[in-house]
């Protein structure tokens, strides 16, 4: 695959679709936070709170957080194979952009001397990148 040409790129609303791959990627920090915060119930006893039931309960507070992890895990992976399956479709070049700039929180100007290109170059990337990506999620905005 190769870069977007600048006549298919001037068709779109750069600022807005931008936002809209901002909010989406934001969403999955959210929930990568989520999952990895997700910690087990405290399975110590404490003597003053053990009851005699005389009915069978069928879910235990451990075996409700394993349920919990299980979803977590399952929404969280079904996101980032998403994200993954689009930027695996990229150039190298976009790869490493969007890579840099919503995985490892890099900055432009230090994406830009990884690939050791020009500004424009790097605008060009940038742009290719963004509305790939968004028209792979569904939401560049055309102008």
């Amino acid at each position: 695959m190769k870069l977007l040409d600048n006549e298919t790129i001037k068709k779109y609303d750069y600022k807005k679709t931008r936002a809209n791959v901002d909010l989406f990627m934001k969403d999955y920090e959210e929930n990568y936070f989520k999952y990895i915060g997700i910690l087990p119930p405290n399975m110590t006893s404490h003597l003053c709170e053990i009851r005699v039931q005389m009915s069978r309960v069928n879910s235990s507070k451990v075996e409700k957080y394993v349920i919990k992890k299980i979803e977590s895990e399952q929404d969280f992976l079904e996101y980032l194979t998403t994200i993954l399956s689009i930027v695996d479709n990229l150039t190298i070049e976009e790869q490493h952009y969007f890579k840099g700039t919503y995985f490892i929180g890099n900055s432009e100007s230090i994406i830009s001397e990884e690939l050791k290109c020009a500004e424009t170059r790097m605008i060009h990337i940038k742009k290719s990148c963004i509305i790939k990506f968004a028209l792979a999620i569904e939401k560049a905005v055309i102008i």
